[in-house]
């Protein structure tokens, strides 16, 4: 590292810049002839002629995202590289020139993003054409990184502006730099092919006229620069709620090894021609980082929620979408892409897409024999596949179709099917419902949604919090319910109708929700019943009128509650392969009452509670592969707790299932003043019961039907022994009589050795 000292008039910062969410500014003496000194970075040649041969084979298959540069891993930070520049005042500035030959854009990521607050960092060519920044301490994500848009050149200066009151605290490191190789034109070339790809001549501009207004449906799409060097494509989508959440929609095929890494994808919405003429559209309209939510491979879906919403000025909408998955309703059907990374295309088919197996895509897929007009090419991968109602119902898995010239090949596609994304999985990491329906409504339809278009006055109910999952006991139970305002006008009072098994409530809310806030309002306290609860809430009134859009007006909760049960933990931790456990609780009638699995990484470990009234149950633990959950793929175990703390059942090694006899008891019922003891219980031969001063009469032993099955008579003594030797394993009540007309009665186990 370089250091030099140079003394300057701090002038204000007040030009804007490009690109992705950024804070304004410029940086130091941008207007100046002068300019402060730099290191250059001299980046490594890459293999061109390696790099096209592999993108020959891989274009053609849009299995992956489409390549446009070779990641150079590097090890650069503010301590060790670059030139820091003190000011008289005391401030720093730090800066860096990247250089790699050729290259036609160059891009990176800080994986290492610590900028304090008063901080800011630039990014902008040599010849100051383009300008990225300023970022700030509000542009840290999450797991403290950062990735940056594309820099048009082969030289890429990197400035950090550091004030004196919070000097040695910030800290850039960045270990890959994207040397951009193809369809990254610059200067003239650029601005005739387009600043992305350089697609084939049968594509279609996605502003040429249509037959249908597709004005929504575009402005959801957005090109996606992954992994610092490929293109996919994908879309903002909307849910249940309709409050806004950024969730964006693109296909699994395109997340990288390590799926944190979505935290430095850029997204650039509205890169499309004005016309149906042109090649080049904006790249000034960005976002910066996601987080992976929910995915599979079944029906090649990633679902990630942005690090920013949008914000107004992109005149962004959230897709619509049917998860119907009803090969009769859709008649026709078209795509919105941005085929190898170039403006906005747009394909038809005029035909009805079906279901098919297509590879490991086992009915997965809506299938497309041919597209009518257009085709999709590779960087398309993710993009939505709309129906004739301009409802997302996929997106883009694979497929042959691509340009023959200036003609389509004739070729298919395939894309997997939201409703597949919809039902298949079983866990909020593999299944999408668990985010588009967060209130659990069952909404399959829900309409597209555009900042543009908000209603007056609309309101949606989110979560209803403090419902137990289940309770095993009758216990009262205080709940609130989130409320988003998804309108215009701010929201100042609010009429709810709350439903618990027919039990009708009104609650009457005043405060104030702005538009797109939300806040918890307050339900009161409820004693549920004994059994299933329904428990419902519905928005009657909004500032003393209806709601415009009653979509998201009701949410609903149904759990079970139990006047006596015995509260059971079933804990396992879980093997390498979690898809391969599952486990059932069955009665004496062999009726399965509570059951779990197959799990997910995610899952790791798992603790359900259930509730079991009065009995002995079979609690038996299935492994699909026949090795257990220990020990030759992983380290794993089970066990089954009482409330009590008692183990019931536990495990590790076993073949394909292993069954083990359970018995829930619960406490006594007693009359007098006796303390009666049973031990031990459960117990297998002998029972010691202890009745503590009362003297004992009588000893009665019944099965759990209230059938007598033994007895002792004048036992004429506080404590003495019970012979159970004979009795099966099971729940039997043992009823003692005192001479002074005290009654008690316990539960015991018995459990007989195997």
């Amino acid at each position: 590292m370089k250091y030099a000292v140079l003394s300057f008039l701090l002038i204000s910062l007040s030009v804007s810049t490009l690109g992705q969410i950024s804070h304004g500014g410029e940086p130091y003496r941008w207007n100046s002839k002068d300019v402060l000194s730099y290191e250059n970075y001299q980046l490594p040649e890459v293999d061109l002629k390696t790099l096209q041969e592999e993108d020959a084979i891989n274009d053609k298959l849009k299995s992956a995202p489409y390549r446009f540069g070779k990641n150079i891993e590097v090890d650069i930070d503010i301590h060790n590289n670059g030139i820091w520049t003190e000011l008289e005042n005391g401030d720093g500035i730090w800066r860096l020139a990247l250089n790699s030959k050729e290259a036609t854009s160059l891009n990176f990521v800080f994986d290492s993003y610590i900028v304090p607050e008063g901080g800011q960092v630039f990014i902008y060519t040599e010849d100051k054409t383009q300008l990225l920044g300023s970022f700030t301490h509000e542009n840290t994500s999450k797991n403290n990184s950062l990735g940056v848009g594309l820099i048009f050149s082969d030289k890429a200066i990197i400035e950090y502006y550091e004030p004196a009151n919070v000097k040695g605290e910030g800290y850039l490191h960045i270990n890959n730099v994207t040397h951009g190789y193809r369809d990254i034109l610059v200067n003239v070339e650029r601005e005739e092919k387009g600043a992305f790809g350089n697609s084939d001549d049968c594509n279609i501009n996605v502003n040429c006229p249509t037959e249908i207004d597709i004005d929504f449906q575009k402005r959801s799409v957005a090109v996606i620069v992954v992994n610092n060097n490929g293109v996919c494509s994908g879309a903002m989508v909307n849910n249940t709620l309709q409050d806004g959440t950024p969730f964006f929609l693109t296909a699994n095929h395109c997340l990288p090894g390590n799926t944190g890494f979505t935290q430095n994808w850029i997204f650039y919405f509205n890169h499309e021609t004005p016309g149906c003429s042109g090649n080049n559209g904006p790249t000034n309209q960005s976002i910066s980082g996601g987080t992976l939510l929910s995915n599979n491979n079944e029906s090649d879906y990633a679902l990630l929620e942005l690090n920013d919403a949008p914000p107004s000025s992109y005149n962004v909408c959230y897709s619509g979408w049917d998860a119907t998955d009803s090969q009769g309703s859709v008649s026709s059907a078209y795509g919105i892409h941005h085929p190898s990374g170039d403006v906005k295309k747009i394909c038809f088919e005029e035909d009805a897409p079906y279901h098919e197996n297509i590879g490991s895509f086992v009915n997965q897929t809506w299938f497309i024999d041919q597209w009518e007009e257009g085709v999709t090419e590779g960087g398309s991968s993710g993009s939505p596949l709309f129906n004739q109602n301009g409802l997302l119902i996929g997106q883009l898995a694979g497929g042959l179709a691509a340009c023959d010239g200036d003609v389509n090949n004739g070729s298919f596609d395939y894309y997997g099917r939201m409703g597949v994304s919809w039902t298949f999985g079983n866990s909020p990491s593999n299944a999408i419902r668990f985010y588009l329906d967060q209130s659990g409504s069952g909404t399959l339809i829900v309409p597209n949604s555009c900042n543009t278009n908000l209603p007056d006055l609309n309101a949606s109910l989110g979560v209803i919090t403090g419902i137990p999952a289940a309770s095993c006991e009758l216990s009262p139970f205080t709940s609130s319910v989130n409320v988003v305002n998804l309108g215009i006008e701010t929201i100042e009072e609010i009429v709810l109708e709350v439903n618990l098994n027919g039990s009708i409530e009104t609650i009457e809310w005043s405060g104030n929700i702005a538009p797109q806030e939300d806040t918890f309002v307050s339900l009161g306290t409820f004693n549920p019943s004994n059994g299933v609860n329904n428990f419902t809430v519905e928005i009657i009134s909004l500032n003393g009128d209806e709601d415009t859009d009653e979509l998201g007006n009701v949410a609903s909760r149904t759990f079970e509650a139990f006047d006596q049960a015995l509260e059971i933990n079933v804990i396992i931790n879980l093997d390498n392969y979690p898809g391969e456990t599952t486990w059932t609780i069955t009665n004496e009638f062999n009726d399965v009452i509570a059951s779990g699995g197959p799990y997910t990484d995610d899952d790791d470990p798992v603790n359900e509670i259930q509730c079991l009234e009065d009995g002995c149950y079979d609690f038996t633990i299935f492994d699909s592969a026949n090795d257990g959950l220990c020990c030759g793929f992983g380290q794993g175990s089970y066990s089954v707790v009482d409330q009590f703390g008692t183990i019931l059942a536990s495990g590790a090694e076993f073949g394909s299932s292993e069954t083990t006899q359970i018995c829930a008891a619960l406490d006594t019922q007693n009359t007098g003043n006796s303390e009666l003891t049973l031990f031990p219980n459960p117990a297998t031969d002998v029972l010691k019961i202890d009745a503590g001063n009362e003297v004992i009469d009588r000893i009665s032993l019944f099965d759990i039907s209230g059938k007598l099955i033994t007895e002792k008579n004048k036992v004429n003594s506080p404590k003495t022994f019970f012979n159970i030797n004979n009795l099966p394993s099971g729940l039997y009540v043992v009823e003692v009589v005192g001479s002074n007309g005290f009654t008690s009665r316990e539960k015991v186990v018995v459990a007989k050795e195997e």
